[in-house]
């Protein structure tokens, strides 16, 4: 039966200058996104070696929806696997060189749209193949079917599940509302049945992880690395510091952005401001954002990976504005890590799984309060103990408990357990 269906699913695939710069910008979003290295020298992916790719690697890695520079994807994993020995090439749209810090990158046609990216998936396929890899591993829900037909040929296939993705489509605007709770439960049996066919699982939590056979799934959170923990460092005190409350990520409803710049409208501490660093979304949602931001916010569009730790270098809060959804129960953004890594204290939604971390070097507040959010951050930036012990308290934190290099590790004896199996060599282990 098995076997049967693996054919069926075959068939059809067959610092100081940074600050004047803020100071001076535009709020038009036009700053470049480029990929960077983030070890010393910082260099862009636009200024690296473009020595060809050969086709034949380790581990291939693909993805229609993530940017090839992605933190988790490019920064986090493929690094970390490169570095232990492994071979890697990543997959995707819009990649700006071939080569970067030994990571080979193969194009993709950019979709025009979000139903040209769902029909990019026999280009992916015939991609996959012909680069002939000992490993798949897939980031997107919807190349699923991809990973199938890659299983049905007698690939290793691994799925990288970042987020929750049935609760996810309950958030989806493109998706009608009345489809809504119909398409969850189908969406919950997709996965259930790929689990019992794909070679393996990464999860980027816990709550994910335990969608998958626990036997063939490893749990890899995206905590950052000591390395840019280090970049984030240094810059003045945090209590020399200016009023500058500081989000970095996606921009949308519900990661609290309408909240926030609401919230600073009431905010009367001088010099107060709110730096908004990261793209937008939704179109309409950016066109109500922007049509009215009060002088005190402002939106210094999608930045530079290396840049971004220069401006926490500038900041004295963070904030992490996670509306409670279903899909951000024990949700984990990287941003929270990142924040206190650097040594700024955290404004955080008031979710429980959240207490843990935030407790000590942060204060948690309602997202959907808006005079609440205000009250926080005015009573945060006006106390100058507070902020230096909060500090010191989540900096040492996430030094000792929430760093990339355990998880990374893991990675690297998952994916070497899974080209182990059936004779195949294991390889990646360093040392």
């Amino acid at each position: 039966m098995r076997a049967r269906l693996l054919r069926w699913l075959a068939c059809p695939m067959c610092l100081g200058d940074l600050k004047a710069e803020i100071a001076n910008s535009q709020r038009c979003g036009s700053f470049p996104c480029v990929v960077v290295d983030s070890e010393d020298a910082h260099r862009t992916l636009a200024t690296e070696s473009t020595t060809p790719c050969k086709l034949e690697f380790d581990i291939l890695m693909f993805t229609t929806v993530h940017a090839p520079n992605d933190v988790r994807i490019f920064h986090r994993e493929a690094q970390t696997l490169a570095k232990n020995g492994f071979s890697v090439c990543i997959l995707a749209t819009r990649p700006p060189v071939e080569t970067c810090d030994g990571i080979c990158f193969e194009r993709l046609p950019s979709p025009a749209n979000r139903l040209h990216r769902f029909a990019l998936g026999l280009t992916v396929l015939v991609r996959c193949v012909r680069l002939s890899a000992k490993l798949y591993i897939f980031h997107d829900p919807e190349l699923l079917p991809i990973g199938l037909a890659l299983r049905a040929c007698g690939r290793k296939v691994i799925y990288d599940c970042h987020e929750n993705v049935a609760m996810q489509v309950l958030q989806k605007d493109y998706i009608p509302h009345f489809l809504r709770p119909v398409l969850v439960p189908l969406v919950n049996l997709s996965l259930w049945c790929c689990s019992r066919v794909l070679t393996g699982f990464v999860a980027a939590t816990e709550l994910i992880g335990e969608g998958f056979p626990p036997n063939k799934t490893v749990v890899v959170r995206n905590f950052p690395p000591v390395r840019v923990l280090e970049m984030s460092r240094g810059g003045l005190p945090i209590e020399d510091r200016n009023n500058v409350v500081v989000y970095v990520g996606g921009l949308s409803r519900e990661r609290g952005i309408g909240e926030a710049v609401e919230a600073f409208r009431q905010v009367k501490i001088p010099d107060a401001e709110l730096w908004l660093v990261g793209p937008f979304y939704d179109p309409s949602f950016q066109r109500k954002i922007l049509s009215s931001l009060p002088p005190n916010v402002k939106w210094l569009g999608q930045r530079p990976y290396s840049e971004v730790f220069q401006i926490l270098r500038l900041a004295k809060v963070g904030i992490v504005l996670l509306h409670d959804t279903p899909a951000h129960k024990a949700c984990l953004p990287i941003k929270l890590f990142e924040y206190l890594g650097a040594g700024i204290p955290v404004i955080a939604s008031d979710m429980p799984h959240l207490q843990p971390v935030v407790e000590g070097c942060g204060v948690q507040v309602n997202p959907l309060d808006v005079e609440a959010i205000a009250a926080t951050v005015a009573r945060i930036l006006s106390d100058t103990a507070a902020l230096t012990k909060m500090s010191r308290v989540g900096r040492e934190r996430v030094a000792s408990h929430f760093s990339w290099e355990p998880e990374g590790q893991r990675l690297v004896e998952f994916c070497s357990t899974v080209l182990a199996e059936r004779g195949s060599p294991p390889k990646g282990l360093a040392g």
